[in-house]
């Protein structure tokens, strides 16, 4: 079994850059594996898309076009008991649910990365490993897959109202806020759901532009504001 070495996709916040070169979607970023050895499929070698998606045939209980075998965990949730002194006021979902299940379904560490297309591509399994590796234990991770609206806000004075709310833009360098810039608009996908990509967003099309020195996480919002940083933590907790 191989073991690649992925950039990290913890939920933490990177340096921003001023000037960051903007890269258009999957290409020259992190998940852009085109150039490996193992992707080989016969009908689309080297593809930037097929180790994830694929056209016809694919699942529908992850994103559009799934392609990608699917982790099956288990999972162990955050969770009020799980974390000493935890407020969190939200219900979790079972498991990971949306497009976490498909982060975690190379993150989690139990699918190969090139386990797509109804079977192992280019020989040996690769598997995720160094501090990309997430886990199966989501305790001590943001929580993910739940429902963030007014009825959380009600119940939890630390959060602003995802639907009144903007979410933070740093004062200078190149950020693409997308068409609503509210919490909800922007990183809840207009569906008040927490996902991986709500902080995250792998294709790199709305947010902070990609940038291997100064956004190798693919974070949706790094930089400051009046000198004050943590823009993508301070965009929906009021602290």
């Amino acid at each position: 079994m191989k073991k690649l070495h992925l950039l990290t996709l913890g939920l933490a916040a990177g340096a921003w850059l001023a000037t960051p070169a903007v890269q258009a979607g999957i290409v020259g970023s992190p998940h852009d594996f085109s150039g490996e050895a193992w992707n080989v499929t016969p009908s689309d070698p080297n593809s930037v898309c097929g180790p994830c998606h694929q056209a016809h045939h694919a699942a529908n209980n992850v994103v559009p076009l799934w392609g990608h075998t699917t982790s099956t965990g288990p999972w162990t949730m955050y969770s009020r008991t799980a974390v000493a002194g935890s407020q969190l006021d939200a219900t979790l979902d079972p498991g990971p649910t949306g497009v976490s299940l498909g982060c975690l379904s190379c993150h989690d560490g139990t699918v190969a990365v090139n386990s797509y297309g109804g079977q192992i591509q280019g020989g040996s399994s690769v598997t995720i490993t160094n501090r990309a590796l997430i886990g199966t234990d989501l305790t001590h991770s943001h929580p993910i897959s739940f429902t963030y609206d007014s009825t959380l806000v009600s119940k939890d004075q630390w959060l602003y109202n995802p639907d009144s709310r903007n979410v933070l833009v740093p004062s200078s360098g190149t950020f693409v806020p997308g068409n609503d810039p509210t919490i909800n608009g922007f990183l809840l996908g207009g569906n008040h759901r927490v996902e991986c990509n709500s902080c995250h967003d792998v294709h790199n099309q709305e947010g902070t532009p990609f940038s291997i020195a100064n956004n190798p996480k693919l974070v949706k919002i790094v930089g400051t504001q009046g000198g004050r940083g943590s823009l993508l933590c301070r965009s929906c907790h009021n602290k």
